[in-house]
């Protein structure tokens, strides 16, 4: 585990190779396994693949110009009246998807899309979702274009850390 931890970067540029199916579905699987407050699991994903919508999304937002070339999006979705604590839930949910697809030898990058009133709104009407649903992010899959070196111990601030109290 702590392998795809240290290995997992944000990766905005994909090799124009398709992921398989195998490797989508180990992904897909890791997302199922995230736990949820009180089981309720307020989220579903979708998944894209056509490139039309995916040049749609690459023009949401300055940070998503790379969706595009990727050949798979994964678009997390969480029910907001289903569960107050949709946005961990989702936010469990993705952070899975990444180190799956970090374990599988791809690459992603979280585009944030909640917080974006006029991006979520467009994502919404582009996949027909329900109004009271929320868009929490966008996660690109790609064979990375590019090697990015796996974070060390020197990448982090020890201080952060604080024993028994603040």
């Amino acid at each position: 585990m702590i392998e795809a931890i240290k290995k997992r970067r944000a990766i905005r540029q994909y090799l124009a190779e398709k992921i398989s199916d195998e490797k989508l579905n180990e992904i897909i699987t890791a997302a199922m396994y995230a736990p949820s407050a009180n089981a309720k699991y307020p989220w579903d994903l979708v998944v894209i693949k056509n490139e039309e919508i995916k040049e749609r999304l690459s023009k949401l937002t300055p940070w998503s110009i790379h969706l595009k070339e990727a050949p798979v999006i994964i678009a997390v979705i969480g029910h907001e009246k289903e569960s107050s604590d949709w946005l961990e839930d989702c936010s469990i949910v993705a952070e899975h998807i990444w180190l799956e697809a970090t374990n599988q030898g791809l690459g992603s990058c979280w585009v944030q899309i909640r917080g974006n009133d006029k991006a979520e709104k467009e994502v919404k009407e582009l996949f027909h979702m329900p109004e009271d649903y929320r868009v929490l992010c966008l996660l690109p899959l790609g064979v990375p274009a590019k090697a990015e070196p796996e974070h060390t111990k020197d990448d982090f601030d020890r201080s952060k850390v604080k024993q028994e109290s603040y």
